[in-house]
């Protein structure tokens, strides 16, 4: 007896095809080993066909399969039908049962199922590896996994795809699945925002203009201009710069884009908030004059001097501009309280000012008044100069007697040790002293002084 299975074809067998052997091969053996006894068992067999072209049985058919039947020396009983699958019906059960309707032995292929599934699966839609990154837009790139549905055989696998670029606001990826039969979806587009690419900083326009000649001397805020091709931009935060002074000053203005995409840009600036140091202002007055000095670092640029009570009817005036440590006002007048504000004036239009006041008048300046002297010293009187004065007249006064009286053109007068007045020798002796001071205008004949230019003491003690 003879058996015909499927992979006397040449063909690897099935499940079902490897039960069916199991059968025949446990007729063969019964009727081998009681060959005398028994009368011979039906043979049968089958295969499955893509057209003309013999297939395996087991696994998923892609295409129309039909199933074959052959039973010999015996009579079908149950099963045995040879059919056409063309669709994708549910799983399909076959089997075979047949008879020797000579002696009733009987053959039986075990149940095996014929699965078709023509049908390609659905790409049903993409699930991103994680949200888009800031306001629906994707910044970096992203995953999608797509998913699909299949009814027949079910979904096997479906692709993850990865998006990196180019920037779109309308980027688009596609996805496939596969069903366990091997069958491939269309592919089905995913659609999502991406811009990864930063804004460009253009420009920076300051809250306000320089303050004085280019520079900014107060911080100041600026804002930046920016251009995105993409997702375009979504704002410019303020920059206030404050700090530190410096002619090659520089901020860092930023710009976000509405993917949060963020670019800097450095833009220079000439800051200084510091003024110029302005110190040791000091004044001295004279007979119609005020001598002002002062000592400024080298960032000034200039000291400005305004004098109140101003010049002629002014309120106030400014009398001095310019560089220099000195200066002197001779547009005074005399036992007139004049106030001056000394200004040090920066490039960047910082200042520093000191403001000191001044009396001009004619005075006795040394010794000073109740100074002590040695009478070896042999003291010098000195005195304001007067304008006008062609010579002056100094009296020296001792417990109360004149011991000396002197016309000298110049604003001072050295003391000697002995000298004469009216015939009378005099001596530079311990004791206190009084002198006083008069200009002398025009001829010393004609004996024209003008105001006393004032009054002091001294005192001689002998060391």
């Amino acid at each position: 007896m003879e058996v015909v299975t499927p992979w006397s074809a040449g063909v690897r067998p099935g499940r079902a095809t490897r039960w069916a052997l199991v059968a025949a091969l446990a007729v063969m053996a019964w009727c081998a080993g009681d060959a005398e006894e028994a009368s011979a068992h039906p043979v049968v067999t089958y295969r499955c066909l893509y057209g003309a072209v013999q297939t395996d049985c087991s696994g998923w058919h892609r295409r129309p399969v039909s199933v074959e039947w052959t039973v010999t020396e015996g009579v079908p009983v149950s099963g045995c039908v040879s059919k056409d699958y063309a669709t994708d019906p549910p799983a399909a059960t076959e089997s075979c049962l047949a008879r020797d309707p000579a002696d009733g032995a009987t053959t039986e292929v075990p149940p095996f199922e014929i699965k078709v599934d023509q049908t390609a699966p659905v790409v049903t839609g993409g699930d991103p590896a994680r949200a888009p990154d800031v306001n629906g837009w994707y910044n970096r790139p992203v995953s999608v996994a797509f998913r699909g549905s299949d009814p027949t055989s079910g979904v096997e696998s479906c692709t993850t795809v990865t998006y990196a670029g180019p920037d779109s606001g309308a980027a688009r990826l596609e996805g496939i699945c596969a069903d366990r039969a091997g069958n491939v979806s269309a592919p089905l587009g995913y659609g999502l925002k991406y811009d990864e690419t930063p804004p460009v900083v253009t420009a920076v326009t300051p809250e306000r203009s320089p303050d004085h000649a280019g520079w900014f001397n107060a911080p100041v805020g600026f804002t930046a201009e920016a251009t995105d091709a993409t997702s375009g931009v979504s704002d410019c935060p303020l920059v206030t710069y404050g700090a530190p002074d410096s002619a090659t000053a520089s901020i860092a203005a930023g710009c976000r884009d509405r993917a949060g995409n963020v670019a800097v840009r450095a833009f220079g600036l000439r800051f200084d908030a510091t003024p110029p140091s302005l110190t040791t202002v000091q004044s001295a007055v004279g007979d119609r004059r005020v001598a002002l000095r002062w000592a400024t670092t080298r960032d000034a640029q200039a000291v400005e001097i305004v004098r109140t009570p101003g010049v002629g009817k002014a309120p106030a005036s400014t009398v001095f501009r310019g560089a220099g440590a000195s200066f002197v006002d001779t547009k005074v007048i005399n036992r007139r309280r004049y106030a001056y504000e000394v200004r040090a004036v920066d490039p960047a239009g910082n200042v520093r000012s000191r403001e000191v006041t001044a009396v001009p008048r004619a005075q006795l300046l040394s010794p000073a008044n109740s100074e002590v002297l040695a009478a070896a010293s042999r003291p010098v009187l000195r005195w304001t100069p007067v304008r006008g004065a062609r010579y002056y007249n100094v009296q020296v006064f001792r417990g109360g007697r004149k011991v000396l009286s002197a016309w000298p053109t110049q604003p001072r007068l050295r003391l000697r040790q002995r000298w004469t007045l009216q015939g009378r020798r005099q001596r530079l002796v311990p004791g206190e002293y009084k002198w006083l001071v008069w200009p002398g205008r025009g001829a010393r004949s004609n004996g024209h002084y003008g105001r006393r230019i004032g009054s002091s003491r001294f005192t001689i003690v002998r060391r």
